[in-house]
């Protein structure tokens, strides 16, 4: 019984999102070709609504075959082995068994039907009393070894008993789940199908009782085999009596909760919650394009310093990462990043490499004027009127001396252009950062 619900619960989890997968190829060719439109893609409305319509019509199916195969799997009651209505009389009853007797005796199929023949004259010999066959039709087998009791009301209080223990698992299982799964209106729907359920189980183990008062008469239907209005269970397995209705009303609601909790957010989905999917699948959308330009540029540069024919060369969309440059591009590289690093440190605004620099072009310039001074003789006047003016007007810092205010020079000259041999592609590098 456990691994064959495990079974079920693992088809529930895999088999409707598989089936869906192969179901909705065939719905999209069918829709493209009575359609005369091109074939829906993920991220279009039609291909959304496809795909949830397929979707509950493989869950509902699913649903349906559980249903027959859990009906189909039920074992016979005693009624079904000796062929005859649930409703017969002692003395059809009586008939029945000595028809079987005279078939299934063991002198006659041999040791093999043995325990077949033993169940069923126990059950025979029981059923004989009209109070342990009403709780046979209500509880099953398990009534047979209630020998303690006497009454119909001893029999109904140990039944209903015993079959509180499966709605009370059954009531804590849904607070857990609505407790750890998110604000939905499946939850109040499958609250709903426990109490029809809950009801239908509670009618057919009341009806008939042997003095039936007024008040529950008008509460719940007969919906027994002496009643005068039958059921759909009824109509569909005349041959069942109560207790086999009540265990397939169970198959029933488990089946149907899981197919409620598939099923309800495809047909009836959360706009909020689709807003958020589409503005995230937008996200990964960018975040794809935005990474494949960067692979793409990578490349480039790869490419571009890499030694190569002109014949070996690739578009972009075939461009692949070098994966083993050669060591003239490796030297290279280690250079380039060398003086990036120098040239980084220098231009920060503090540090000694800032004042080491700062330093090296004051005495630069100093030189620069002293030789200046030597070559050009100034005449009184124009001495005058330039120490007039150097008076006035502050000298200007190391830093101001270069050009642009507060920047300084590349401390590395710019590389000549690299020329790829045998090839006419010219690559070039600005190293003046500002």
């Amino acid at each position: 019984m456990l691994s064959s619900a495990l079974l079920g619960f693992a088809g529930w989890t895999f088999v409707p999102s598989i089936a869906t997968r192969h179901a909705l190829k065939i719905v999209l060719q069918l829709y493209s070709q009575y359609s005369g439109r091109p074939l829906p893609v993920p991220g279009q409305q039609i291909y959304a609504q496809l795909y949830r319509y397929t979707y509950a019509v493989v869950v509902l199916a699913y649903l349906l075959y559980n249903l027959i195969n859990g009906s189909n799997t039920m074992a016979s009651n005693f009624y079904e082995v000796l062929g005859v209505s649930p409703d017969v009389d002692e003395n059809g009853l009586k008939l029945a068994f000595r028809q079987f007797a005279k078939r299934f005796h063991p002198d006659r199929v041999g040791p093999q039907g043995a325990e077949l023949f033993i169940q069923t004259r126990d059950a025979f010999e029981a059923l004989k009393n009209p109070t342990v066959r009403f709780a046979y039709d209500r509880f099953g087998p398990d009534v047979l070894q209630w020998s303690k009791f006497s009454t119909t009301r001893e029999y109904l209080h140990h039944g209903l008993l015993q079959s509180a223990g499966y709605h009370l698992a059954t009531v804590i299982g849904l607070l857990v789940f609505s407790a750890l799964g998110s604000q939905s209106p499946v939850k109040f729907w499958r609250y709903l199908l426990f109490f029809v359920f809950f009801a239908s189980e509670l009618a057919y183990v009341l009806y008939p009782l042997p003095s039936t008062t007024p008040i529950l008469s008008s509460a719940f239907w007969d919906p027994s085999n002496f009643g005068t209005r039958p059921t759909l269970l009824q109509i569909l397995f005349p041959r069942r009596v109560a207790y086999q209705h009540i265990l397939f009303l169970h198959q029933m609601f488990i089946f149907s909760s899981i197919a409620l909790t598939r099923v309800a957010p495809q047909l009836f989905p959360d706009t909020q919650q689709d807003e958020k999917q589409r503005i995230l699948q937008q996200i990964n959308q960018q975040a794809a394009f935005c990474d494949r330009e960067a692979s793409v540029a990578l490349h480039t540069e790869l490419q571009s310093i890499h030694p190569s024919s002109p014949s070996s060369r690739v578009g972009t969309s075939e461009m692949r990462p070098v994966l083993q440059p050669s060591t003239e591009v490796i030297d290279e590289l280690a250079v380039e990043l060398k003086n990036m690093i120098l040239e980084t440190n220098v231009k920060q605004k503090t540090g000694p490499l800032r004042s080491v620099w700062e330093s090296a072009i004051a005495r630069k310039r100093t030189r620069s004027d002293v030789g200046t001074s030597r070559l050009v003789i100034p005449s009184s006047n124009t001495s005058n009127a330039q120490n007039t003016n150097k008076a006035q007007s502050p000298s200007p810092s190391p830093a101001s001396a270069c050009e642009g205010e507060g920047k300084l020079p590349s401390p590395r000259p710019s590389p000549p252009p690299f020329t790829r041999k045998n090839s006419s592609y010219v690559r070039t590098r600005s190293v003046s950062w500002s």
